[in-house]
């Protein structure tokens, strides 16, 4: 968590899954890159999504976890996630609400589906 905000770069992987309870968790990876050109790839959280599973949903929850260890969003060079739709859904997607958020930071965000698995 302390390299986090150290980053100059760093990619985020998402996976959403339904535990055994159908409880829906959404496990988040990071891989950074700091100014000595230390790789660090960590599990950043996992999150249960208890009462729905939007784009939004998953936003939120992203959001928050990134914020509380101080990644740099203008530093964010990829996304990965896979094909559902609340991921990659065109209008009310995780993935276009992520865009949105860092089009307002000039950030050109490169996504990649479906290689977590």
């Amino acid at each position: 968590m302390e390299r986090c905000s150290k980053f100059i770069e760093f990619s985020l992987a998402l996976d959403e899954s339904t535990d055994i309870t159908d409880v829906a968790q959404l496990a988040i990876f990071v891989r950074g890159v700091d100014s000595d050109l230390v790789v660090t790839q960590e599990l950043l959280d996992v999150i249960p999504l208890k009462d729905t599973t939007t784009g939004e949903d998953i936003f939120q929850a992203v959001e928050d976890a990134c914020d509380a260890v101080g990644l740099p969003w203008e530093r964010l060079y990829s996304l990965t996630t896979d094909g559902a739709s609340s991921m990659r859904g065109s209008k009310v997607g995780f993935t276009t609400s992520f865009q949105e958020k860092l089009k307002n930071l000039n950030v050109k965000l490169y996504t990649v589906h479906c290689i977590i698995h």
